[in-house]
């Protein structure tokens, strides 16, 4: 009984986690699931339940999960900050993700929702544990010298995912005169 008991105090917080986390993905796959029912394009219907619902994961995450606490107004207005940026990157694998699955792959929207979200919540669980909801403040340090180290490669990232977004399903009468 002992070792339960330490097992589930040891693991007190990803518990926490989960339960939260499976809430909000429950709401998530149910509010995606309504807005595409009522006609709303899934790639519209994606990005209007991916801010609804990491809002909501904000407050869940802060006040249920972690329970931080932050001193001043300038603290809390430098963890929104990173878990906006956390997010916003999750947002961009799940935004794409869905796409590319649906579009290139021919998987179901709903299933291909269901695969994304489980890559997304576990990169968002490190991503909080290491980075938002960290007790010291040298997160930031550590984002900034990722960015420094890494700047080229995001570049090129953020450029083809761009590119995509322009080029992708435009007829071809658009993209015949284009030189690349």
């Amino acid at each position: 009984m002992n070792k339960i008991k330490e097992l589930l105090n040891k693991y007190k917080e990803f518990i926490k986690y989960g339960i939260g986390g499976g809430i909000t993905t429950l709401l998530h796959l149910v509010l995606f699931w309504l807005l595409t029912k009522i006609g709303i394009k899934y790639y519209i219907s994606n990005l209007i339940t991916l801010v609804t619902i990491k809002s909501l994961a904000y407050i869940v995450n802060k006040f249920f999960v972690f329970k931080t606490k932050c001193k001043n107004k300038k603290e809390l207005l430098n963890e929104i900050i990173k878990y906006i940026l956390s997010r916003l990157f999750t947002m961009i694998i799940d935004y794409f993700g869905l796409i590319l699955l649906v579009e290139v792959f021919k998987i179901n929207e709903l299933i291909g929702k269901i695969i994304v979200l489980i890559v997304v919540v576990i990169i968002n669980y490190f991503l909080c544990k290491k980075i938002v909801y960290k007790k010291e403040d040298k997160s930031m340090k550590k984002i900034k010298e990722f960015l420094k180290k890494h700047w080229f490669i995001l570049s090129v990232v953020i450029l083809c995912i761009l590119r995509f977004l322009f080029t992708y399903k435009l007829p071809s009468f658009y993209l015949s005169n284009m030189n690349y």
